[in-house]
């Protein structure tokens, strides 16, 4: 491949490379698929498959979810939401995925006129629908489960 030279002002040498850098990582992402994610899922504990399938939920229905609702529908504190973002990140880094759901801050009118600061989950809908459908199948192995043992019992 040949080389292209761009003539860069000296002071913005260091912003360049940082740009082209994020470019080039970002280009080399892979998508998440039905395999990979199952897989993902299969590694975290319970809550985390907890948190998955709430923002999932949301995500469907076109809605965000705050991580004080987040917190109270897995029985947790915002903190550890927020540790198990924190690992979900790390993981989609470490596959080279992009990230199951992200942490963003809106700003919320309240009622009575004041303006607050609001951190929501979001997730991408394919990525919404991949864990759905990979929590249907894993709870369709389990009543598979289940019927064989009461089969047997």
């Amino acid at each position: 491949m040949p080389y292209v030279m761009v003539p860069v002002p000296e002071e913005h040498v260091q912003d360049v490379m940082q740009f082209i850098l994020r470019a080039v990582a970002q280009a080399s992402i892979e998508p998440w698929d039905e395999k990979s994610l199952a897989e993902a899922y299969h590694e975290v504990d319970e809550m985390t498959r907890s948190l998955l399938a709430f923002v999932a939920r949301a995500a469907a229905d076109g809605k965000e979810l705050d991580i004080i609702s987040a917190a109270r529908q897995i029985q947790m504190t915002h903190r550890d939401v927020n540790g198990i973002l924190n690992e979900l990140l790390a993981t989609a880094r470490e596959t080279n995925r992009p990230a199951l759901m992200v942490g963003r801050t809106i700003t919320e009118r309240l009622p009575n006129g004041r303006v607050t600061d609001k951190r929501v989950l979001i997730m991408e809908p394919d990525v919404a629908d991949l864990v759905r459908e990979v929590e249907r199948q894993e709870l369709l192995e389990a009543r598979a489960g289940l019927d064989k043992t009461q089969e047997r019992g």
